[in-house]
C-alpha cells in the first residue's frame, strides 16, 4: 500500500501545481488594461488645476523618502492660497502602481514617523459632487525645532479601482490582499488646513477643492480601474 501511495505521490503534486496555475492564469486575465488605466490616472492627476475659484495654488513635490515608499504612478501636490480670505490648504493627491505600496503611507504610519502627535482622529463622511466619501479626519500637532507649536487638521481617504472609497489602513489591508484590486493600485486623497477652522470652514474647502470639476473628474477616473 504504500508503494501505491508513493507512486500516486507525484501526479497529486502536479496536479495540485497544475490548478495553482490555472488560478493564477485567471487572476492574470483581471489585470489587463492596467497600464492603461494608469496612464488615464495620470492624465486626471496632472490635469488638477493651479486655480480653483478665489483659490489659488502652486506645486509642490514628494519629498524624496515619500517618493522611495510609495513608487507612485502619479501625484500632484497642491498648496492653495484663498485669495479673499487668505486661508491656505494642502491638497495631496497619490496613486500607487500596487496597494501594499500605500499601506505604510497611512497617516497613523507616516505623520508619527515625521514628529507629529495625532491628538484626535474621527471617522467621517464628507460630500464632493454625486460622492458620499467616508474618511477620517486627524488632528495632529508636534514641536518645531525653535518651539513653536504647529497644529494641523487632515482629512485623509482613499479612492479604490472597483468603485468603492476606503478610510482607514484595515481596507488597505483588504485591498492588498485582493490580488485583483493590487495590480490597479490604490489613490490617497489628503487636505490638509490649518487647525482652528471650524467644521463648517473645513467642510467649504473640502466642497470647495476636493469638489471642483476636476478633482471630481480625477476621482471618477481612480475609481474605474477593474474592469466590470
Amino acid at each position: 500500500m504504500m508503494k501505491t501511495l508513493g507512486t500516486f505521490g507525484p501526479v497529486v503534486v502536479t496536479l495540485g501545481m497544475l490548478a495553482a496555475l490555472a488560478g493564477f492564469a485567471r487572476l492574470n486575465i483581471a489585470t489587463d488594461g492596467v497600464e492603461a488605466f494608469r496612464a488615464r490616472a495620470r492624465a486626471a492627476i496632472d490635469a488638477m488645476p493651479a486655480a480653483v475659484g478665489d483659490w489659488v495654488g502652486e506645486r509642490h513635490t514628494l519629498d524624496d523618502g515619500a517618493r522611495d515608499l510609495l513608487k507612485p504612478n502619479a501625484e500632484a501636490s497642491l498648496l492653495y492660497r484663498n485669495s479673499r480670505t487668505g486661508q491656505e490648504a494642502y491638497y495631496s493627491l497619490v496613486q500607487v502602481r500596487k496597494s501594499r505600496d500605500m499601506v505604510g503611507h497611512s497617516p497613523t504610519v507616516c505623520y508619527p514617523g515625521n514628529g507629529w502627535t495625532i491628538t484626535r482622529q474621527t471617522p467621517a463622511r464628507w460630500r464632493a459632487g454625486e460622492f458620499d466619501i467616508p474618511g477620517v479626519e486627524y488632528e495632529l500637532e508636534r514641536r518645531t525645532a525653535d518651539g513653536k507649536l504647529q497644529a494641523w487638521t487632515i482629512r485623509n481617504f482613499y479612492i479604490f479601482p472597483d468603485g468603492t472609497f476606503g478610510a482607514t489602513p484595515a481596507d488597505l489591508d483588504r485591498v492588498a490582499e485582493d490580488y485583483r484590486r493590487m495590480a490597479y493600485g490604490v489613490g490617497q486623497v489628503q487636505l490638509v488646513t490649518t487647525s482652528g477652522l471650524s467644521r463648517s470652514a473645513r467642510d467649504e474647502v473640502f466642497r470647495a477643492l476636493v469638489g471642483s470639476e476636476k478633482s471630481l473628474e480625477m476621482i471618477r477616473v481612480l475609481r474605474a480601474g477593474i474592469p466590470k
